[in-house]
C-alpha cells in the first residue's frame, strides 16, 4: 500500500510543479504591463486607401510610425481621443472626407472613438501624430 501512496505522492508533486511552471511567467509581468493602452486606429481617406496601426503605451510602441509622440499627445488628455485638439490652426475649407476610428483600450478603460474629418489637414491639427 506504501508503494502506491508514494507514487500517488510523486504523481501529485509532478503536477503541482508543472502547473507553478506553466503559471510562473504569467504571475511576474510587471503590474502596468496587463493595464497599459492598446488601441488599432484605422484611418480612411476617401480617395486613398485605408490604413490600420497598433498603438500600445507603457511600453510605447506596436506597429504605429511615432508611438512615443502618439503616446504622449493621449497621455495629455488621459487617453480621451476626443479631447485631443493639438493644432488650432485654420485648415483650407476643402471637402476631402477621412473617417478616423480607434477602439482599444486605455489602461483598464474602453476607449471607443469615430470622426469624419472634413479633411487631412484638420485631422492632422485634432489627432496630431496619433493618426501617424
Amino acid at each position: 500500500m506504501s508503494l502506491v501512496l508514494t507514487a500517488v505522492r510523486r504523481i501529485a508533486t509532478l503536477g503541482l510543479c508543472a502547473a507553478a511552471a506553466l503559471a510562473g511567467p504569467f504571475t511576474t509581468l510587471p503590474a502596468h504591463a496587463a493595464a497599459g493602452a492598446d488601441l488599432i486606429i484605422t484611418v480612411t481617406p476617401r480617395t486613398d486607401g485605408a490604413y490600420s496601426m497598433r498603438l500600445t503605451c507603457d511600453p510605447d510602441g506596436g506597429l504605429h510610425p511615432y508611438p512615443s509622440e502618439a503616446c504622449d499627445a493621449l497621455r495629455s488628455v488621459d487617453g480621451r481621443v476626443y479631447d485631443l485638439d493639438l493644432d488650432s490652426r485654420p485648415c483650407p475649407l476643402i471637402w476631402d472626407p477621412v473617417d478616423v476610428e480607434v477602439r482599444g483600450h486605455w489602461y483598464e478603460r474602453p476607449e471607443v472613438y469615430y470622426e469624419r474629418f472634413p479633411n487631412r489637414c484638420t485631422m492632422e491639427h485634432r489627432l496630431g501624430p496619433v493618426t501617424g
